[in-house]
């Protein structure tokens, strides 16, 4: 237990074979054995519950399951579309979005015509070649020839609130299990150290185009980790970690269902009241809803 916990809490490139998964799977066969153990069994198991505590993020958001939410003034939903499946995307309509951001988005014409969809007249497509945005007008796009793994804009209500939004898809995943291969402990080294390098030069493209983002989300491709998402979301919350209620992992859909790669990001300018996740019927991904109050 002290091994898992010391390799969760000091997540790096060599031990990213192990950190990519969720910590309830090592969780769950720590504590397995510590149920079998002659010796030392309550200590063990105790321990055991402890890192769960530390590191799990189920052991929060079930719990949270039982308090009801509050009301929100705003909804944020993020979904990974399945290489451009509409039908995956008109998903989306059902839970009555104010935001949407999309990774392996339909093409320009079909987002344009989600956003008609989905808000009527008002509807604004921000379409990336990858990751799109889809909002409720008046919004202003930020685009640039190098930005083809994300898609921003200034977007501003009817009230007068403003946000910084960015929609991202991040380098796609080491997908191995041969743990005990070093050639994957190496592979999986160099995708973390890949997605890390990129989104260092994503912060650098965020900042020339001088967007701050007060709402970053999407496809991450990497379940939540600083030493990888810190030039980005240095300041801002993980909503999920903060109110998720149920079970938070989005991919893949419908199963094995393990580790949570989608995410919304967001400032102070908002105030998380609830996330959950969705199971869908014509993606790859699970998608993500997140409930914010406005601070001001």
């Amino acid at each position: 237990m002290v091994v898992w916990t010391l390799l969760y809490a000091n997540r790096s490139d060599w031990n990213y074979v192990v950190t990519v998964w969720p910590a309830w799977t090592w969780g769950a066969i720590g504590l397995v054995f510590a149920l079998f153990a002659r010796k030392g069994k309550s200590l063990l198991v105790a321990l055991w519950l402890l890192f769960a505590l530390m590191f799990v993020d189920e052991a929060k958001s079930y719990p949270r399951m039982l308090v009801p939410t509050g009301p929100h003034d705003l909804r944020v939903v993020s979904l990974n579309c399945a290489g451009g499946t509409v039908a995956a995307a008109q998903e989306i309509k059902a839970y009555r979005p104010d935001i949407v951001l999309l990774q392996e988005s339909p093409d320009r014409n079909q987002v344009a015509k989600l956003a008609k969809e989905f808000f009527g007249d008002e509807g604004v497509a921000i379409p990336g070649p990858d990751a799109s945005i889809i909002v409720r007008g008046p919004v202003t796009p930020v685009t640039a020839k190098y930005t083809n793994d994300f898609v921003g804009a200034h977007w501003k209500d009817s009230q007068g609130h403003s946000l910084d939004i960015v929609s991202l898809r991040l380098l796609p995943p080491c997908m191995r299990i041969d743990f005990f291969n070093p050639d994957a402990w190496q592979e999986f080294s160099r995708n973390r150290s890949g997605r890390r390098k990129e989104v260092a030069e994503m912060a650098t493209k965020l900042a020339d185009l001088g967007l701050k983002p007060d709402l970053i989300g999407g496809d991450w491709n990497t379940p939540p980790d600083m030493g990888v998402q810190r030039p980005i979301v240095e300041g801002l919350g993980d909503t999920f970690a903060q109110v998720g209620r149920g079970y938070g992992a989005t991919c893949v859909n419908p199963y094995p269902c393990l580790v949570r790669i989608d995410q919304i990001w967001h400032s102070s300018a908002l105030t998380p009241v609830d996330a959950f996740v969705v199971k869908t019927e014509n993606s790859d991904h699970r998608m993500l809803v997140a409930d914010f109050r406005w601070v001001h």
